[in-house]
């Protein structure tokens, strides 16, 4: 610059050039000369002005470092508040300055976590884990990591990872821990169900075996090795078809597996597998085929077990569902099985076959008194014979109680009635059961295809009819079916029933048929109670009809209840009337005093009416003694205790025993009419007569006649020192007002004394 152009610049000329030199970078003055001494004013106002405008220039410089500070600030806190991960700042103490939403959400939403101890929100059981943790963090100064639980609902139970490092520490005693928190309660969820799954698939009971899509084996569990003796090695690269062995009868096919796994995805049935030894057992085999997102085959999963205890117990439930469980025998449902096929084979060949009912006599009167053990051991020995008496092609069957059948298969009527008869005859015997020697006996009934019947329920019928035809003609006998039974039957069951609504409706009553001095017919010395029945459609139904029923159905143990309660009944009103009856008799089931509850409500009967014991008098007969005899003298004994008479019914006409007249403490033998009968004019049932008045006198014994109907024997009777007397000769039974009438005659009669 020429000093001779130096001028005095104007302020705004100073500013132009401050502003030129600044941005050429000319602002070194060192060099200029004295010539320019009097511009050195402008030139200090030069480089003031340079200043000034740098300084403007660093100030702009600064509010853009600080405008962008503060967005980079915000934008921090942006990101630390959205984080979907929490965030905290913990002091030395563990005690929460800052944190983000997710963390609040984590631990306490909705609340506050600024100043709160993090342990507040960590479960009990990681408390430890927490406060090892934090002392990992202030000694190694590195980054740390633990799983926590958190407080809260135990029920919803939620896991956090906290990887967490410590800030430096600017003094002693101000460390700060940075720490982020991830919710793993999912990840720990899906970890411990594949944990479960891994220990499932290890330890199942259940054979599992993964394959590829073609069926080759890649991975098999220890139960695998257990049930068929392969080890992992031994199966690893084999193919679908070594679990299934197609050469078993009835087995489905290979193909066919692998058709229905690839149509279906599935596949589930019974198959037949080898272990390693050569055994072969039935297995239960489930395929699943696992699809890829693209639905393509990735593995197929074979599940399968041993069922040959399975198959074992569904044997052991068939044989137990078709055979009796006590004896073995087939039971009624195999019974029929095997009626229908020998029925369809006699069809087919036009032979012959038969079916038998057979039950056992009295079987009851062994069974309830001596124990249902005792009974069992008996069928047991029973059943065993009958198996051993028949021939192999014919079935022995228990259907229930002592009721056994035989289906006799392909033969005729004369051979099947002789071994039918023959089982009948050897079964009437005595089995020694248990130490005890048991007699019992038998009665059967027979029916024949295609005389009886043509199919199974008829036959069934036929010999269940014939077989109670057997038991009302005596037992012990076989019998065959014949035409009529089936109505004659019906009408049994049908009086049966009626007779049950007689004992609910009071339909029965007692009549009295009075008992007289042989020597003085005119004399009163007793009377027999006898049930009738009156029927509201049927009229009166005779003894004899009703009373055999009622032996077969057991109703006699009710019926000989109803005669206890009506005598004791009317017993006690004739006393309360001041009559004075005589013994009053009747008659008592052998069935009822097999019971062992008879003499108990009879005493109970007559303390509740004020019945004395000489005012009355029971009668048996000789059935009733044959067996269970122990039981029967101990009823019979303590009848006698109580003082009440005891007799002999119906003597001579079945099983009789002197040394019976000679234990018991008999008062009384009763002839039976059918031997009175013939007094007067048989020689026969006079000799009877005879005989049974001779050992009843040398057994000091009383002997009444029943049925006296005639002069004649009347008179044979007076002549041959009988004591007493009934029958229709003399007095008919008569209803209870008529035999109180005559009660209150004598006592008239007689000033006071019946």
């Amino acid at each position: 610059m020429d000093s001779n152009d130096l001028q005095p610049l104007s302020p705004r000329a100073l500013r132009d050039l401050a502003h030129r030199r600044l941005r050429q970078g000319l602002t070194d003055v060192s060099s200029y000369t004295a010539t320019y001494t009097q511009s050195l004013v402008s030139e200090l106002e030069l480089h003031q002005e340079e200043l000034r405008i740098q300084n403007e220039e660093l100030q702009r410089a600064r509010d853009r470092l600080e405008i962008a500070r503060e967005i980079a600030q915000t934008r921090y806190r942006d990101l630390f508040e959205r984080a979907p991960m929490g965030y905290l700042l913990l002091d030395a103490k563990g005690r929460i300055q800052e944190a983000n939403r997710a963390a609040n959400t984590l631990l306490a939403p909705g609340t506050d976590l600024a100043g709160h101890d993090l342990s507040a929100f960590v479960a009990a059981e990681s408390q430890d884990a927490l406060h090892l943790h934090r002392r990992a963090l202030a000694a190694m100064e590195t980054p740390q990591a633990v799983d926590l639980a958190l407080a809260g609902d135990e029920s919803a139970l939620r896991m956090v990872r906290m990887e967490s490092v410590a800030e430096p520490a600017e003094e002693p005693g101000a460390a700060r821990f940075r720490c982020a928190l991830m919710d793993i309660t999912e990840r720990r969820r899906v970890e411990d169900q594949l944990r479960i799954a891994a220990r499932v698939y290890k330890d199942a009971g259940d054979a599992i075996v993964v394959m590829d899509p073609a069926g080759r084996i890649q991975s098999v569990n220890r139960a695998y090795t257990r049930i068929t003796g392969h080890i992992e090695n031994d199966a690893l690269g084999r193919s679908l078809n070594s679990l299934v062995k197609t050469d078993h009868h009835g087995q489905v096919s290979y193909q066919e597996i692998w058709e229905t796994l690839n149509e279906r995805g599935f596949w589930q049935g019974e198959i037949w597998d080898r272990r390693k030894s050569g055994e072969v057992f039935p297995a239960w085999l489930t395929l699943n085929r696992l699809d890829d997102d693209q639905e393509k085959p990735r593995n197929i999963v074979a599940v399968f077990s041993d069922i040959s205890k399975i198959k074992d117990s569904q044997r052991k439930i068939e044989y137990l569902a078709s055979h009796d469980v006590l004896t073995g025998l087939p039971n009624r449902s195999l019974f029929q099985d095997r009626a229908q096929q020998a029925l369809a084979q006699a069809r087919r060949s036009g032979s012959q076959m038969a079916l038998m009912f057979l039950d056992l006599d009295h079987f009851k009167d062994i069974n309830d008194p001596l124990g249902h053990e005792m009974g069992d051991a008996l069928l047991v020995q029973v059943a065993a014979k009958l198996r051993e008496w028949v021939r192999d092609v014919d079935t022995v069957a228990r259907i229930g109680g002592d009721e056994f059948t035989v289906v006799f298969s392909d033969c005729d009527a004369r051979k099947t009635g002789l071994i039918a008869q023959h089982l009948v005859d050897r079964l009437a015997g005595t089995f020694e059961v248990r130490g005890r020697h048991l007699r019992i006996s038998a009665s059967a009934g027979l029916a024949l295809y295609p005389g009886d019947g043509d199919d199974v329920d008829t036959l069934c019928q036929a010999a269940d009819m014939a077989m109670y035809r057997a038991k009302e003609s005596g037992r012990n006998r076989l019998r065959l079916y014949e035409l009529g039974l089936h109505e004659r039957l019906l009408e049994d069951r049908a009086l049966e029933e009626a007779l049950r609504r007689a004992l609910t409706h009071q339909e029965l009553r007692l009549m009295y048929q009075p008992q007289f001095d042989a020597s003085d017919p005119e004399r009163l010395v007793g009377a027999e109670a006898l049930l009738r029945w009156e029927d509201p459609e049927k009229g009166a139904i005779s003894p004899v009809r009703f009373i055999p029923i009622a032996e077969r159905s057991d109703l006699i143990t009710e019926l000989g209840q109803r005669v206890v309660a009506l005598l004791c009944e009317q017993v006690g009103a004739w006393r309360a009337a001041g009559l004075a009856p005589p013994p009053i008799s009747f008659n008592v089931s052998p069935k009822t005093f097999r019971g062992g509850q008879f003499t108990s409500e009879l005493f109970e009967a007559m303390a509740r009416h004020g019945v004395m014991a000489d005012q009355l008098q029971v009668e048996f007969t000789e059935s009733a003694l044959t067996e269970h005899s122990d039981i029967v003298s101990q009823e019979i004994h303590r009848l006698h205790a109580k003082g009440i008479a005891l007799a002999i019914d119906d003597f001579g006409t079945g099983y009789s025993s002197l040394a019976n007249l000679k234990r018991l403490p008999l008062t009384e033998l009763k002839i039976d009419k059918s031997f009175v009968d013939g007094l007067g004019d048989n020689e026969y049932d006079e000799a009877i007569g005879r005989a049974s008045l001779a050992m009843a006198q040398a057994f000091g014994l009383r002997v009444v006649a029943e049925g006296v109907e005639s002069q004649a024997q009347l008179a044979w009777l007076q002549a041959h020192a009988c004591d007493r007397i009934q029958g229709h000769f003399l007095s008919c039974p008569l209803e209870a007002s008529a035999f109180q009438a005559m009660l209150r005659d004598i006592q008239n009669s007689t000033g006071g004394q019946a």
